[in-house]
This record gives C-alpha cells, sequence and structure tokens, in this order.
C-alpha cells in the first residue's frame, strides 16, 4: 500500500513538472514574440509606421501577463516588481534607440497593464475553486448530471465518493503544485467524506500556508473528534493564515470541540489561548462568558484583543462590568474594541464610562468613544459631545 502511494505520489510530481514546463513555455513564446516585435518596431526605418504603432506596443505583453496571473496568481507580487523593472528597461531601451517617448502615455499604458494583471492575480487566488475542482472530476468521470445538479442533491454528491474522484482528490493532496494542494484540501471539506481526516491532519504540516489553512478548515466541516487535537495544535502555527485556519475549523465543529477549547485558554502557548478564543467566539455559546471573562486579565494583549471581541459578540448584561474596565487596557486596540462593544449595550451604565473614555490619550480611541456617544440619546452625551467638539477644534 505505502509503495502504491509512493508511485501515485511519483506520477503526480512528473505530470505537475510537465505541466508547469508546457506553462512556462507558452509564456516564453508568448513573451519574445512581443520582444522580437519591439525591437523590430524600435529598429524599423518606417517612422510613420513606427509612430502609429508604438501605443500598442505595452499591450503586445497582456497576453504573456494574463496567462502569469492566471497559473502563478501566488506569485502575483514578485511579478509585478519584474514587471515594473521590465517596463522601466525597456523604455530606457527605446529612448536610447531614438525613439520619442511621451512618458505620460508610456507610464499611463504600463500601469493600466500592471493594473490589469494585478485584478487578474487576486481573480485567481481568491475565486471559488472547489467549485472548477469538482466540475472538472464530473466532466472526466462522465457521470452524465451536470455539477449544480449534484451539489444540490446528496445522493448525486455522494457518488463522487465511490466512482474514483474522491481517489482522486487525495491523490492531489500530494501534489508538487501548492495550489492544487489547496485546492484538493478545500473540496474534501466540501465533500464531508470522514475518510479525509487522516489526509487532512498530515496536511496540517503542510510547508504551505494557505493548503495549512483550508486543510484546518475543512476538517471543522467534516466535523470528526479525533481531529480536535491535531487543530488544538494548529493554533500555535508560527503562520497567521494556518492559526486563523485551525480557529475557523475548531469554531466549525461547536459543541464537540467546547471541552477542549476551554482548556486550550489555559494554555502555556499564547497564540492557542488567543484561538481558543476566536473559536469561542464562533461557536457562541454563553457559557463560555466566565472563562472568557478572567480570560481579560491575560498578560498577553493579542489574547485579551480577541477576547473583548468575543465577549462583545456573545455576551450580555452580565459582561459590561468587564467591557467597563477595559476601557483602562493599557492597549489601545482592546481600548479600542471595548468601546465598539459597548457602543451595542443598550444599558445606562455605559454612559459615564464612555464619557470618561473622551479623555483618552489616544485620539483614535477618543473618535471611536464620540462615535459610540452619537448613537446614544441622552442629556448627558450632548453635552458632553458638545464639550468635546470644542476640545477637538481649532
Amino acid at each position: 500500500m505505502a509503495a502504491h502511494s509512493r508511485i501515485l505520489a511519483s506520477a503526480s510530481q512528473t505530470l505537475d513538472e510537465r505541466r508547469d514546463t508546457v506553462k512556462l513555455c507558452i509564456i516564453g513564446v508568448f513573451a519574445v514574440t512581443s520582444l522580437i516585435f519591439t525591437i523590430y518596431l524600435v529598429a524599423s526605418r518606417d517612422q510613420a509606421f513606427s509612430a502609429s504603432v508604438y501605443p500598442l506596443i505595452p499591450h503586445l505583453y497582456l497576453i504573456p501577463l494574463i496567462l502569469m496571473a492566471l497559473w502563478y496568481p501566488r506569485r502575483g507580487l514578485q511579478i509585478t516588481i519584474l514587471l515594473i523593472a521590465a517596463i522601466l528597461l525597456l523604455t530606457t531601451f527605446m529612448y536610447l534607440m531614438g525613439a520619442i517617448i511621451n512618458p505620460f502615455i508610456a507610464l499611463l499604458n504600463a500601469g493600466m497593464d500592471i493594473a490589469i494583471f494585478v485584478a487578474l492575480a487576486l481573480y485567481a487566488k481568491d475565486r471559488t475553486l472547489v467549485e472548477s475542482f469538482l466540475k472538472g472530476f464530473f466532466e472526466h468521470s462522465g457521470m452524465g448530471e451536470s455539477f449544480e445538479e449534484a451539489m444540490e442533491h446528496p445522493s448525486l454528491r455522494a457518488k463522487i465518493k465511490f466512482e474514483g474522484a474522491f481517489d482522486d482528490v487525495i491523490r492531489a493532496l500530494h501534489s508538487q503544485d501548492e495550489e492544487m494542494r489547496e485546492e484538493a484540501a478545500k473540496a474534501l471539506g466540501e465533500l464531508g467524506d470522514y475518510r479525509a481526516v487522516d489526509p487532512l491532519i498530515e496536511l496540517l504540516a503542510d510547508d504551505n500556508r494557505y493548503v495549512r489553512r483550508e486543510a484546518a478548515k475543512s476538517l471543522g466541516k467534516i466535523g470528526d473528534e479525533k481531529a480536535i487535537p491535531a487543530l488544538i495544535n494548529a493554533l500555535k502555527d508560527e503562520d497567521r493564515y494556518g492559526r486563523e485556519g485551525a480557529a475557523e475549523g475548531l469554531g466549525e465543529m461547536g459543541g464537540h470541540a467546547y471541552p477542549s477549547l476551554i482548556d486550550a485558554m489555559a494554555d502555556d502557548d499564547w497564540h492557542v489561548r488567543m484561538g481558543a478564543a476566536i473559536a469561542l467566539r464562533i461557536i457562541g455559546d454563553r457559557d463560555a462568558l466566565p472563562v472568557l471573562i478572567t480570560a481579560m486579565q491575560d498578560e498577553n494583549r493579542f489574547v485579551r484583543r480577541e477576547v473583548i471581541k468575543s465577549l462583545g459578540r456573545i455576551g450580555d448584561h452580565s459582561v459590561i462590568d468587564t467591557l467597563i474596565e477595559a476601557l483602562k487596557d493599557p492597549d489601545r486596540s482592546v481600548r479600542l474594541r471595548a468601546v465598539s462593544a459597548l457602543s451595542k449595550c443598550r444599558d445606562k451604565r455605559v454612559i459615564e464610562p464612555l464619557i470618561e473614555a473622551l479623555n483618552d490619550e489616544d485620539s483614535g480611541v477618543r473618535l471611536r468613544v464620540i462615535r459610540a456617544l452619537e448613537e446614544i440619546d441622552d442629556p448627558r452625551t450632548s453635552k458632553a459631545l458638545n464639550n468635546s467638539y470644542g476640545d477637538e477644534g481649532p
């Protein structure tokens, strides 16, 4: 079985390498063709022809740009920097060759092309991947039903698990293409097959942060309790995306993860405590309020920040005193979130503490307090705001 898996992984790696080679060759052909035409145009003695065609030169590179944006969206920043450098070099070369260049028009054209590239890269990076991924399996397997029908009917959706596609998704977890691994992890969460739990747990150690995030979220969607310890441990992920995915996955599990999350609020690692506070906020169980109130004494400001957000989201009148006390927290981000939470309380007890917070040393906090008081219809707030407007004025 292990040998079979290694063979499949090796075959998948070879296929990925071939695909990358083909992609790079296609991009290279378009790029070189555009460059040759550019050099020919600059060297041409037909000035009238060159002048009429020159404005189109920057757009010749749109085809390779679009292909790079769609095929390599994760490398958008690096490619954008290279594009800017290439445009500057090309403009300098053309100027030295004697071309008459309007800097404004050149920068405008180049900027438009770069904007198109960035927009496509963002689209390719963030578009819904699962649907297209599963759609390909339906078309490949010849099931007959449309993808939309399958997603609407559990009986059709379940066919994926028994007609080969599920195994294909599992194999895709071993792909050398990080985007393919991410798509596969996300697809497994949509399928909800318990057989995917162990492979997804292994994927929590993937080198790519987006892959780890999707693996954690999918484990939460599947809801198998045996994944809880692995997700708790994933809250220690060195990357924010990985930690957020673990917190979301635990929150998705709801009551099954609740006892472990309560224990995690006392963990030695502040990352775990912070992630547990986020997950408890997602679950929204008010039984967690006493633990969250105690956690406002945490020494780490990032933990307190998430705790105050959780108290504001799921709290009731029992947390008002804690929120008021948080207005004096040494960290401004905690005070900001305390003001936001208090602004949603329809309790007269919050008015005087908010008025006092108008004297906060941080201008951002004072501005947030002003906005909160403006939403409260009370003579005390009107008087305090009038005085505050005078203090903040010129």
